[in-house]
């Protein structure tokens, strides 16, 4: 329910400087965890005056009327506390929290933003703060993000498009909260897209606007360990563009304390810069590891070599096209066989890395569905590498989701995922991989920074760490199981879709021990006009460019697979003419393979340890081309236009052998 909430911010007028022991900050110990309290009194003097001189860091209703009440306090800036602080630098990134008697006052300088927490005991998170900050204490994990990313500003109605479409679409769907074992709490509701000022039982501070969902995880199983989910976006009205999102989850109901901390809730001017602490420093492999995993991965660590492969079809994952004898099975086979032999003899290479996608199966709940399982007999007749025995390393996509993406059906696996309803299935699709025994490249949710798939955040209730959870529940079960042959790859989008901070990639990143390789996807659709594509179209170089400069503050010693991507030649939905920019992918191509093959390869380019060419088209409701991505089928003539890209890629692959 949206909830419009006026009167309830009260403004304070700045008192007069004080002394730190006039304050009362002398004998006080720092709010809980690491950290350094601010010793020196000029440091309030400052921040209650040159820094925050009109009153910003009060809130009378949580105790903080003047700078007296102020017991504690500490700066985090640039990436560590300190404990005194008397200019703010324009790059600076500067956080604040301020504790009285009972309550904390989180000041982000750097987002502009100011909020009070009900608590003097709490660990906060600032390693990804310019996405999102997480405060844990109590029973509850707090976050909160800042952001002001709008495609839609061109538009009569930004805002309402933006959230509508990103932030509320689901939440605001009843289908969505009962398929997927949900239920609303507190009388919050869903409300028409188009109401811009809601009248309800809460006010908010004039010209602030507020969406609350207060929801609860039906937790049957008692293995979600936060089912209650209290959500507020708040903006000022007339900001088209900029937004407050916080998400309270509990072990109990905290929608109470989620109106009190909205209440304390206000924007402001930002000053400094905001930014990430977070660095994955090196990659570490799984010690338990087979000895022929353990050589095959140090191998991608260290080769000079880009290992190549192409997706056309994924294996069968379902019982009965997995008997060996059955018709299904053996069409497939014969239908990937001729796929990848006449793409090998066309290109004159053969794959290094045989790709294939699962995922979990089709049925409308956990108890009743058809599951698809690892297409062990295919995987050993098309992979069976090792990297080292001339056979191409399968590797192998695993998405959660009952519907190959359907965001529209308005369910998801996720939730079930996080009661183990899976795990029985999970146990089983683990011992599978452990028997197939050679290096599996293992790419688990592959785009999870994306509106269009089953585990993205704006699926699982605008909350990221419910796709860690998950996948951290998936790697310890092939833990127990005793998996020693999976590299697990990490693959978000390149370009994080919603628009926004709360979900971007690093938000979805599990952790550097359930993590083995970094993943890329950077498609060019190159869907342009003819007489646009050839100033417009982005090249090999600059996508793959501009996302390693995008990965090098995080991994910077990380190597690279492109687990999938391709360049476009046109589709035909709409109208247009189909392959209509197919020069312009086949110069991409040449270009790629210049870039590879430079006597002296830029930085970007020697990250890159794998490339899988996705040789697959993207379809409309009409069933016609958007993106036209296939360059070859062995039964089909439709893409006998495309020799000139084929001919790049023959004539690449020899210049690499140079």
């Amino acid at each position: 329910m949206k909830k419009r909430i006026a009167a309830l911010f009260v403004g304070c007028a700045l008192l007069l400087p004080c002394g730190l022991a006039a304050c009362g900050n002398g004998g006080e110990n720092p709010p809980s965890g690491d950290g350094t309290a601010i010793t020196d009194s000029k440091t309030y003097d400052y921040l209650f005056g040159e820094m925050y001189g009109k009153g910003e860091l009060f809130d009378t209703e949580n105790g903080f009327s003047k700078k007296s009440d102020v017991k504690s306090g500490r700066c985090y800036v640039d990436g560590n506390y300190v404990s005194s602080f008397r200019e703010l630098k324009r790059r600076q990134d500067v956080k604040i929290e301020l504790s009285n008697q009972q309550n904390t006052r989180f000041v982000n300088a750097s987002a502009g933003a100011v909020f009070t927490l009900p608590t003097k005991e709490y660990s906060v998170d600032y390693s990804i703060a310019q996405y999102r900050t997480k405060i844990e204490y109590a029973d509850s994990v707090f976050t909160v993000s800042y952001n002001s990313k709008n495609p839609y500003m061109n538009g009569s109605t930004p805002w309402y498009t933006y959230n509508s479409e990103w932030l509320i679409f689901h939440l605001n769907n009843d289908d969505y909260i009962t398929s997927n074992g949900m239920e609303r709490l507190n009388g919050t509701k869903a409300y028409p897209f188009t109401q811009q000022r809601a009248v309800g039982d809460v006010t908010t501070k004039p010209d602030y606007d507020l969406y609350r969902y207060d929801i609860r995880i039906d937790d049957s199983t008692n293995t979600v360990e936060y089912p209650y989910y209290n959500i507020a976006i708040v903006r000022r009205v007339k900001d088209e563009k900029t937004f407050a999102l916080l998400v309270m989850k509990s072990k109990t109901d905290r929608a109470a304390e989620l109106d009190k901390i909205v209440k304390s809730f206000s924007f402001m001017p930002k000053q400094g810069v905001e930014k990430n602490y977070f660095d994955a420093g090196k990659p570490v492999g799984d010690e338990n590891w087979n000895e022929e995993t353990k050589a095959y991965y140090d191998m991608i660590l260290n080769t000079e070599k880009v290992h190549w492969g192409v997706f056309s079809y994924s294996m069968p994952g379902n019982e009965e096209s997995l008997v060996e004898t059955s018709p299904g099975y053996q069409a497939m086979l014969g239908k990937s066989k001729r796929m990848k032999e006449g793409i090998e003899e066309a290109w004159d290479y053969d794959f290094d890395i045989y790709p294939t996608y699962t995922h979990i199966g089709a049925g409308s709940d956990a108890d009743n569905y058809a599951g698809h399982h690892f297409p062990l007999k295919m995987a050993n007749e098309l992979a069976g590498g090792n990297g080292f025995n001339g056979k191409p390393v399968l590797q192998f996509t695993f998405q959660y989701t009952l519907n190959n993406n359907n965001v529209r059906a308005e369910r998801t696996p996720m939730f079930d995922i996080l009661r183990g309803k899976f795990d029985e299935y999970f146990h089983r699709l683990a011992r599978d991989i452990k028997t197939y025994g050679k290096p599996v490249l293992f790419r688990l949710n592959n785009e999870m920074n994306t509106d269009w798939t089953s585990y993205c955040g704006i699926m699982t209730l605008c909350d990221p760490d419910i796709f860690n959870e998950t996948w951290i529940r998936l790697y310890k079960i092939f833990e127990e199981e005793g998996v020693d042959n999976c590299i697990w790859i990490w693959n978000p989008a390149a370009d994080s879709c919603p628009y926004s901070s709360w979900g971007e990639d690093l938000c979805y990143y599990p952790g550097n021990e359930y993590v083995h390789l970094l993943g890329g996807t950077n498609y060019e659709m190159n869907n342009y006009d003819a007489n646009e594509a050839a100033t417009s179209i982005q090249s090999f170089q600059a996508r793959y460019k501009s996302l390693y400069e995008k990965n090098l503050p995080v991994f910077s010693q990380w190597p690279m697979i492109i687990s999938e991507f391709a360049c476009g030649s046109g589709g035909n939905s709409g109208n247009t003419e189909l392959g209509r920019n197919r020069s312009e992918q086949a110069k991409w191509v040449k270009e790629m393979f210049e870039a590879f093959a430079a006597e002296e390869r830029a930085p970007w380019a020697k990250t890159i340890k794998g490339a899988v060419w996705f040789n697959c088209n993207d379809y409309d409701a009409d069933e016609d081309i958007t993106n036209r991505l296939r360059l070859y089928d062995p039964d089909s003539t439709d893409y006998a236009d495309l020799s000139e890209t084929m001919t790049a890629f023959r004539e690449g692959f020899k210049l690499l052998k140079k």
